[in-house]
């Protein structure tokens, strides 16, 4: 299995900054997209036409702002069009709220007959559904409500995205069950001295980053991404301090392969 936090930034011409990230979106294989907060960035659009399919874990913009520009790019007429994973709530916010007509072209009322720009699929926790040769199984997380984290699993490997959480339990007691799982992309959003907000905006900080990995007892790389970029250097500075084991900072456009 092949992931890659597609970047959200410019290059810098300072090199702590350069890693800086606003965004999300996870490419797995080329062909399933996690979130389109920087999809649709993409500047080769071979690779953007290579996505089918697009999970949405939940609403909030760094993970949807690209998602019109993206559908628009790869749009051909046809009947293959790109389908969009989400739950029943967050398809109807996208249609309400986003292609309405005037956010964006009304893409869902556009998409009739063979000639489409989207499919809707509605996703409900705990049923997995199989994209691209990959198995993905929503489960729920503790953010905001309704939100969901995916298991990714190729048969050979399988990786986690618990999208943006707070400490939750109900994901790692199902995740535990999969003896293939080789890693997970776990947010740390705050430092320590901003607990308080982390806690009531469902986020992570250092410390209770460290408390959630305690949870899950498999050997796996812990992959930290979510770092708020004007707190980036200081959350690197608390984990590092923890000495947690195979905790790593995520490199935005790195491919990582399971």
């Amino acid at each position: 299995m092949r992931v890659e936090l597609l970047p959200s930034s410019l290059p810098a011409s300072d090199a702590q900054c350069s890693g800086a990230q606003f965004l999300v979106s996870y490419l797995v294989d080329d062909a399933v997209a996690i979130d389109a907060g920087s999809l649709g960035l993409l500047a080769d659009l071979r690779r953007q036409e290579r996505v089918r399919h697009v999970v949405v874990t939940h609403e909030h913009i760094d993970h949807i702002a690209t998602l019109p520009i993206f559908l628009e790019n790869v749009y051909a007429p046809g009947p293959d069009c790109v389908e969009l994973l989400a739950t029943e709530d967050v398809l109807d916010f996208l249609h309400r709220d986003i292609f309405n007509g005037r956010v964006w072209p009304d893409f869902f009322a556009l998409s009739t007959g063979d000639d489409r720009f989207v499919h809707g699929t509605p996703l409900t926790a705990h049923e997995p559904l199989t994209r691209a040769g990959l198995t993905l199984t929503p489960l729920p997380v503790s953010h905001v409500e309704g939100s969901l984290g995916v298991l990714v699993d190729d048969g050979h490997a399988a990786v986690a995205f618990p999208s943006d959480t707070g400490p939750t339990d109900h994901f790692w007691r199902h995740i535990a069950t999969c003896d293939r799982l080789q890693a997970v992309f776990l947010e740390v959003s705050f430092p320590d001295g901003m607990a308080d907000l982390a806690a009531v905006t469902g986020h992570h900080c250092p410390r209770s980053f460290a408390a959630e990995i305690r949870k899950l007892e498999s050997d796996v790389r812990w992959i930290v991404v979510h770092r708020k970029a004007r707190y980036a250097a200081e959350i690197a500075r608390e984990l590092a301090a923890l000495g947690l084991k195979n905790v790593e900072l995520v490199e935005p456009g790195h491919v990582y392969e399971f």
